[in-house]
């Protein structure tokens, strides 16, 4: 009686409960098959026993009357499976990989026997995903573990997947762009817990990439489990503890001695006033790495820890940059996973990361350390999940989860002060002086959610797989911004700049989300994934303090706002998967799906009344500053009521097989079309086309081009963020991914990617070293400074390739476990190098400052250099007596061939000869990365 009231209640919460954010939570896999006999006739009664260290115990459920059974939400891990049914001989499957996210079909048949005897089956289970029409990969703990990587951050392992191209390979980059979709259409998860921040969609904490168990990258074809969501999911699933004890610690270092040179000392000292003869190469200051593990029962078969820490030091100088003063990254990473089993079928976890961080800009010859900012902060990350086996036909989940970061921007440099102008030098594009703005600010995310699973195996002439959620969650921001007075030198002195007060801003999104989703499988030869999906969000705005010269309130507040806009939205997913035959070594597949992006922050807190004025004003010779005239203010912004969540329809065609054993091939043809991003439009101000001859610079090409000239006074302008007509975005691709699980000593994940993005996005008027962004940014502004001053000239040559555009992207990683305790790794990639254009700065327009417009389109015809890296790690695993305690020692080579590729120039601008086209921000050199590990 007392479980009965247990299950209805906990089953209760399930159904009322409201997700972290309205994204999927998966963390697990299943199992799922038919039992028949040898003439094909089903099975009901077998008895079918599950063991794996990820479960406790022992498992068991009977086959349904149609042969059905179904092992649901399997933590990552191998499992071993049997088959018993009196007169049958006992069928044993051993080595049966689970991946997250992963339905492995299991279709048994069983041998009459009036003996008692077993057959025992090793390392066979499909390679094919005869279930869904997801295309995701997964990279499981034997890759995690050996992995040649940098080893900064989770993304290291992320970015390695097909298709996928960080925005950065410095620093601390946290963005990437996946086959055409933006930098904001991801999701990042950390067992479940949406880590994306509500802000513009990056990720917010950082796991230790030795925590991780698994890590699943979602690309195409998202059931609508899925929202808010138009590009890849990155799914990172932690360890967990068991019945066992077992620990690691692991040490990594890296040292200037072990540190190439990629660069040469003209490219190290261009724009550096008093540069040694030796130049200033990329210096390794100091590379510490150390991490420890431990996982364990507190009570076998019921109370499971796992336990985790890294402390890490990133100390280094760029090229053209002192190495006296190294910018200095770092992390203090803590977390801990507990698992708890109320009874067999019904466990709880609770897991906790927390991230102690320091993370600076990246100090470039183009940019002084005094200008570089130093950010830094904590991510307190827990959650809670129930998961409950109701029958061997239905199963719950709830959650309860969030995140709350807090963090601050403050000068690199020790010393420096907060306050101090921030000066860009237009006649070379250096830039020198203070911080661009200091802050402190909260950032988090909090959802509850619920879902139940069904399996009806007779309906509707089928079985299907019936999943129904509900997802609530709310984010926001909380900020202090002091931006610096903007102090801009041409024609070889201060000439003008902008300045502005400080202001306290922030906003709020709420999401309510539901869903329903069916797997029907019609015989066996036909799947289908069919799933609607409902989403309400909701953006606003509270009151904030309003702010004096030195940041301090002065007892006013701004007006708030709790409903800037709301969005009803319905996301329609349907897929088929067609077996083409019966082994089900082939498959044929499609999927639709029209997917929305979700409210972001970054699209409407600039017209946030606490927001304060930005004045431009002109500096004489003897520096004073004199003519000012307000540029952007509250008054002239607005936010459309009207403005329409952002969507995508992406189309996939898919074949899939299995070459050999543990071998599988993919091969993909992806359609998406991008609709309604965000921007800003002129309501106010009138304008004309003028014409202007492109004459002026490098490269000037003579033509004629119809440029916008603004006729009213700026004052009468008014910017308002809506659907601006004219941005969209169009992928067409095809992918080809071949996957070799561990078999024979070795294990695989090659791809390549073929493809084109193009269209016209609010980052399409940036530089190739920015994130490829979908939010309104400052497109189509004015007088916000070098983002956003073109107004209408931002859509001048801007409909063409984007951002993140590189037609071919092909990566390899290999494992090879060799005699001897000998194992060799490989992550090996080539991308083509990003688009950029020539552009000039234009006097003569009416704007407030002269808008930098493009002269060219962005056709690929100016590209950067091929993005070509070669990562090796070769590893020596020595035992130590005891059963089961080994050092491994290993060494990393990173861009192992030293490529000197570069991810952005110096200028774009034809009319700064000096630095136009100027290779800048190359990539890291080759580096000797030593470690060693001790596990047990």
């Amino acid at each position: 009686m007392r479980r009965g009231a247990i299950t209805q209640g906990l089953l209760m919460l399930v159904l009322l409960a409201a997700a972290a954010p309205a994204h999927a939570q998966r963390t697990t896999g299943e199992i799922v098959g038919t039992v028949t006999d040898e003439s094909n006739l089903v099975l009901p009664g077998v008895t079918v026993t599950l063991r794996g260290a990820g479960v406790a115990g022992a498992p068991t459920v009977v086959t349904s009357e149609t042969g059905a059974y179904r092992f649901p939400a399997l933590p990552p891990g191998d499992y071993t499976i049997e088959y018993t049914l009196q007169g049958f001989a006992t069928l044993r499957r051993e080595n049966i990989p689970v991946g997250v996210g992963a339905v492995i079909e299991l279709n048994v048949p069983l041998k009459v026997s009036t003996l008692s005897e077993t057959v025992t089956v090793t390392g066979e289970s499909p390679v094919v995903n005869l279930a869904s029409t997801t295309v995701s990969t997964n990279y499981n703990k034997e890759w995690v573990a050996a992995a040649p990587i940098r080893h900064f951050s989770f993304f290291d392992l992320v970015n390695s997947a097909p298709g996928v191209s960080a925005t950065s390979t410095l620093g601390s980059n946290s963005s990437a762009t996946t086959l055409g979709s933006t930098t904001n259409d991801n999701v990042y998860a950390i067992d479940g817990t949406d880590l994306s921040a509500p802000i513009g969609g990056g990720a917010w904490p950082w796991p230790n990439a030795d925590a991780i168990q698994e890590v699943e990258v979602l690309q195409l074809g998202a059931s609508a489990e899925y929202g808010n969501v138009m590009g890849a999911v990155f799914n990172v699933v932690t360890r967990q503890g068991g019945n066992q004890f077992h620990g690691d610690a692991t040490y990594y270092g890296q040292t200037q001695k072990l540190t190439s040179r990629n660069t040469t000392v003209a490219q190290e000292c261009l724009g550096v006033s008093d540069c040694p003869s030796s130049g200033l190469p990329y210096h390794r200051d100091q590379w510490r790495d150390t991490t420890a593990q431990l996982t364990g029962p507190f009570v076998r078969d019921k109370f499971w820890f796992f336990g985790s820490f890294e402390y890490q030091n990133d100390f280094d100088s760029q090229p053209g940059t002192d190495p006296s003063a190294p910018a200095k990254s770092t992390s203090r990473r803590v977390f801990y996973k507990f698992n708890y089993n109320i009874t067999p079928n019904h466990r709880l976890m609770h897991g906790y990361h927390n991230d102690y961080w320091a993370f600076p800009g990246v100090p470039t010859a183009s940019i002084a350390p005094s200008a570089v900012a130093l950010f830094h902060g904590d991510n307190p990350t827990p959650n809670l999940v129930y998961t409950g086996v109701l029958s061997s036909k239905t199963f719950v989940e709830a959650r309860l989860a969030g995140y709350y970061g807090k963090d601050s921007g403050d000068p690199l440099l020790p010393g420096e002060p907060r306050v101090k102008p921030h000066i860009i030098n237009q006649d070379t594009g250096l830039i020198s002086g203070g911080i661009s703005s200091w802050d402190d600010e909260k950032v988090w995310r909090t959802g509850v959610s619920g879902k139940i699973s069904h399996l009806a195996d007779r309906f509707l002439g089928g079985s299907h797989d019936l999943k129904l959620g509900v997802q609530y969650s709310t984010g926001g921001q909380d900020s202090v911004t002091g931006p610096n007075d903007y102090l801009y030198i041409v024609g070889g002195r201060q000439s003008y700049g902008y300045t502005r007060l400080p202001w306290h801003a922030g906003g709020l999104i709420r999401i309510l989300g539901t869903y329903v989703d069916d797997t029907y499988r019609l015989g066996n030869t036909f799947t289908f994934n069919l799933g609607l999906r409902y989403d309400h969000s909701q953006a606003l705005y509270p009151s904030f303090p309003v702010l004096d010269a030195s940041g301090n309130a002065t007892g006013q507040v701004s007006p708030g706002n709790d409903d800037v806009y709301h969005w009803n939205v319905v996301s329609p997913r349907i897929g088929a998967t067609w077996k083409v035959n019966q082994a089900g070594k082939t498959v044929v597949k499609g999927y639709y799906g029209r997917l929305y992006r979700g409210i972001l922050l970054a699209d409407f807190t600039d017209a946030n009344p606490s927001v304060t004025p930005r004045f431009i004003f002109d500096i004489l010779p003897s520096g004073a500053r004199t003519n000012f005239d307000v540029v952007s203010s509250n008054t002239n912004l607005t936010i459309d009521r009207g403005f329409k969540d952002p969507y995508s329809h992406e189309a996939i065609v898919q074949i899939e097989q299995e070459l050999m054993p543990n071998l599988g091939l993919q091969v993909n043809y992806v359609y998406k079309r991008g609709y309604d991003y965000g921007g800003w439009q002129d309501i106010g101000g009138r304008y004309s086309q003028v014409p202007y001859v492109d004459s002026a610079g490098v490269d000037a090409s003579n033509r004629t081009l119809q440029l916008f000239s603004l006729l009213t006074p700026f004052s009468q302008s008014t910017f308002q963020m809506t659907n601006v007509p004219g941005l969209f975005s169009r992928y067409n691709g095809m992918t080809i991914t071949g996957t070799k699980r561990m078999s024979h000593n070795w294990q695989g994940t090659l791809s390549l990617v073929v493809s084109k993005s193009e269209g016209r996005e609010p980052s399409s008027t940036r530089s190739p070293a920015t994130a490829q962004y979908g939010t309104s940014g400052g497109f189509g502004r004015i007088g916000c400074g070098g983002a956003c001053a073109g107004g209408q000239n931002d859509f001048i040559n801007t409909d063409g390739l984007l951002l993140g555009d590189r037609p071919v992207v092909a990566k390899a990683q290999v494992i090879y476990n060799f005699p001897w305790g000998i194992l060799v790794s490989g992550n090996l990639q080539h991308q083509t190098g990003r688009p950029w254009a020539r552009q000039i700065r234009v006097a003569g327009l009416g704007f407030p400052s002269r808008p930098t417009i493009y002269m060219e389109p962005l056709d690929g015809s100016r590209r950067l250099p091929a993005l070509d890296l070669v990562d090796a790690r070769v590893q020596k695993s020595i035992p130590l007596g005891r059963p089961g305690v080994f050092l491994d020692l290993f060494i990393d080579a990173l861009n192992l061939t030293n490529s000197d590729s570069t991810e952005n120039v110096l200028s774009r601008r034809g009319d700064q000869p000096d630095t136009f086209g100027v290779p800048s921000k190359y990539v890291y050199p080759r580096r000797l990365q030593l470690g060693a590990r001790i596990k047990f």
